[in-house]
């Protein structure tokens, strides 16, 4: 397989997919320590492939190269409050998708990295971020990483995208610019379990 095209599945394989365009250069590979990623990956049992520190793996991309291939009816969304993030996953297996803003008119994907078998097209992890909220223990980062280069990057990746016009071009988002599923939100009891440390 080439190095600009790499192949993505859930757990189970129900939902499959290609990203185009996978190289260093065009994604940002990165982990991300925050409370709400990691609470996340909790709810939809994947706590186990948490980085040391509790943070979760990501490749930043743009939506536009995302392709859904197989299972798009098993899309599914959640919020864990009512202003936050859009978290896409496969309702067959609660594999966590991308983490997205609740609009495609910003083209920004995070992709659970665990979704790939070989991720090594994306070259090392370049960003460290929020690591205020690691977990302390073997192995956490004590300082953020990368930040500049990530922001830098997505300014990057989005521009040519918004003149393009490709930039609301979303496998989670459908013509209308309304998400493909309506997103759940978490009663506050079950979020606050999450937050648990």
């Amino acid at each position: 397989m080439c190095n600009d095209r790499r192949s993505f599945s859930c757990n189970c394989g129900t939902l499959k997919g290609v990203l185009h365009d996978a190289a260093p250069a065009n994604v940002c590979h990165l982990v991300c320590y925050c409370k709400d990623c990691r609470a996340f990956a909790r709810h939809m049992g994947q706590a186990a492939q948490l980085e040391p520190g509790g943070g979760s793996p990501l490749v930043q991309v743009l939506p536009a190269r995302i392709d859904i291939t197989e299972g798009a009816d098993r899309i599914a969304c959640l919020r864990l409050s009512p202003k936050g993030l859009h978290r896409w996953y496969a309702s067959c297996c609660n594999t966590p998708l991308a983490n997205t803003v609740g609009s495609p008119r910003m083209p920004l994907a995070g992709m659970w990295r665990g979704l790939f078998e070989h991720t090594e097209v994306f070259g090392p992890v370049v960003t460290r971020g929020f690591t205020k909220h690691a977990l302390r223990e073997r192995g956490a980062p004590k300082r953020d990483k990368g930040i500049l280069r990530m922001m830098s990057g997505l300014i990057g990746r989005a521009v040519p995208a918004w003149m393009s016009g490709t930039a609301r071009q979303s496998p989670f988002f459908d013509d209308a610019g309304q998400p493909v599923t309506a997103p759940d939100v978490l009663e506050l009891s079950v979020r606050n379990a999450l937050y648990k440390d």
